[in-house]
């Protein structure tokens, strides 16, 4: 009967001692357990497992280069001046279609650059035509309109579309007169009432008088800073009288007629009349762009010349 008692002594004692481990390590048994009915791994084979190495720290991607930029208040002013005149004339949703716009039409002060101009439109049939390669390009050009076609709706609404693709619109007088032969009175009017007409159907400022002909005189100049314009000619023609679209465009490049190459900063002379000027637009467009030219307004080259863009002067290039 001793031995009894004292076995169940023993067995009681042991129970306590297991008791209190289990309660000092309970956590680790629970754990334990439930790894082993999950099936995961045990200590040991934790153990066997090597640790995994750190991923190594990825290598930071360099800065893109600045691109060149136009610090200056006259491109500030071009951009504000923009916005008005595309919400004005353009057809844009909303500002973000406008920002964009807007962002196409930047100048790398840098990449050479020269201007195409047309004069005597705008013509139906003609310069929508070579709006559309302009627009198809996202390149500007320089429209020289003659006052009186403004007077047809037709001409306003390509005047509009012009403006609303960042082209500049030009004053080539009210009736394409030869302005030396005007009294002051008579020429004065021939160029302001075209402003006027510019101005009152889509509030843009005109800056820029072409002469008919180039024919200039003392006078002429006056007036044009009397209405704080300069005066654009032009270094290179397609030719006035030339037929064949690829010799209109061969004599942008080097004229024909004299052998002079197209220069940095060149202002171009073509004419939106004839139907032979769509195609020689056509390959003028690609060929200078393929040649590393910007194709921006007589204002614009103007503007980032030498001695920027002045009041009753004449220019012919961006050198003048």
């Amino acid at each position: 009967m001793k031995r009894v008692i004292a076995a169940l002594c023993v067995v009681l004692l042991l129970l306590v001692a297991c008791g209190e481990w289990y309660a000092r390590h309970r956590t680790e048994v629970d754990e334990y357990v439930r790894r082993f009915i999950s099936g995961e791994p045990l200590g040991g084979e934790e153990m066997n497992t090597p640790t995994p190495l750190p991923s190594p720290t990825p290598e930071e991607t360099p800065a893109p280069s600045p691109i060149p930029t136009v610090d200056a208040d006259w491109y500030i002013e071009r951009n504000r001046m923009l916005r008005l005149l595309l919400r004005k004339n353009g057809s844009f949703q909303n500002a973000e279609e406008i920002d964009a716009a807007i962002a196409r039409m930047y100048i790398d002060p840098d990449k050479p650059m020269v201007a195409l101009t047309f004069d005597d439109g705008p013509v139906a049939g003609v310069t929508d035509q070579i709006l559309d390669i302009l627009e198809r390009y996202h390149v500007r050009a320089t429209f020289f309109v003659v006052g009186a076609r403004l007077k047809k709706p037709e001409a306003v609404a390509l005047v509009k579309r012009a403006i609303s693709l960042g082209c500049e619109i030009g004053n080539h007088t009210l009736d394409h007169a030869t302005l030396p032969k005007l009294t002051v009175n008579e020429l004065r009017y021939e160029i302001v009432r075209t402003n006027e007409f510019v101005y009152d159907n889509t509030g843009y400022t005109v800056r820029s008088l072409r002469p008919p002909g180039g024919a200039m005189s003392w006078e002429v100049t006056r007036i044009a800073k009397e209405q704080n314009m300069a005066i654009a000619l032009w270094a290179q023609s397609g030719n006035v009288y030339e037929q064949d679209p690829e010799k209109i465009a061969e004599n942008v490049q080097k004229q024909i007629v004299n052998g002079k190459e197209l220069q940095n900063g060149d202002i171009i002379l073509l004419h939106d009349t004839k139907e032979r000027m769509v195609p020689a637009v056509e390959l003028i467009v690609p060929q200078l762009l393929e040649k590393g030219y910007q194709l921006v307004t007589v204002w614009e080259l103007l503007n980032l010349s030498g001695k920027g863009f002045v009041v009753g002067e004449t220019y012919r290039n961006q050198a003048d």
